[in-house]
């Protein structure tokens, strides 16, 4: 009986550990997603708004009045990438031209060209001298799909290009200050320690830290502030 209590015991031990096993791998899985997905939403972390001006002018190696020189907006443009979102990727135009083929009501058509082709055969192997009807009906629904699937991509494709040349059509502007100059650029040129002045109306062209304004108004928790002198915002708060 103690033998007998022993296995029951150490049976029932090892399913259990086994039940126990299959829901941590489960959930070990759900959890890399997770910790994946939580990865990608992670903000980028910005510590300029703590810092005083000149800890901010001397890290991106920027003058408060001059901006930045060339050589060095070119460095970080070259260092750092355009002032652009990443553009999500991207379906292969050869799975577009298989969609457009192969899904929705050309499936049936597809099946309908094959059992076409399947009746032929059988008629062809078991008579001397078959109908063609078969034959032809299986060819005319194939190059129906295959016309009318081009056809669709060739319109997906141009309508696809006529968008994309209505984003590139006007690009945004910034103003920025290099060597002393005002300057007019794409904002996609805009790099990390460039001086950039906006004016009512305009859009931010990216992440910036105000370090001087005149009549700029801040809604910040349903409160307006207004500052009309240069912000020295070197202790913790907000953006």
């Amino acid at each position: 009986m103690g033998y007998g209590r022993s296995d029951s015991y150490r049976v029932a031990t090892t399913t259990e550990k086994d039940e126990k096993e299959s829901p941590k791998k489960a959930d070990s899985k759900a959890d890399k997603k997770t910790k994946d997905m939580e990865e990608l939403k992670k903000e980028v972390p910005l510590t300029e708004h703590k810092m005083s001006i000149e800890e901010v002018c001397q890290k991106y190696s920027t003058d408060i009045v001059q901006g930045l020189t060339n050589a060095k907006a070119a460095e970080y443009l070259a260092r750092d990438g355009p002032n652009a979102l990443t553009p999500p990727p991207t379906t292969p135009e050869w799975v577009k031209f298989c969609r457009q083929l192969f899904g929705g009501f050309s499936i049936l058509l597809w099946t309908g060209a094959i059992l076409c082709f399947l009746a032929y055969a059988i008629q062809a192997a078991t008579e001397d001298e078959p109908a063609g009807d078969n034959l032809y009906l299986g060819i005319v629904l194939s190059a129906v799909v295959i016309i009318t699937g081009c056809f669709s991509y060739f319109q997906e494709a141009k309508s696809s290009k006529i968008m994309e040349s209505f984003k590139n059509m006007v690009p945004q502007q910034a103003l920025v200050i290099r060597e002393g100059e005002k300057m007019q650029i794409n904002a996609e040129e805009v790099v990390a320690g460039d001086l950039v002045e906006v004016k009512g109306g305009d859009r931010i062209p990216a992440d910036l830290r105000i370090v001087s304004a005149h009549g700029c108004k801040v809604n910040l928790h349903t409160h307006t502030h207004t500052h009309t002198k240069k912000s020295d915002f070197h202790k913790k708060n907000q953006i």
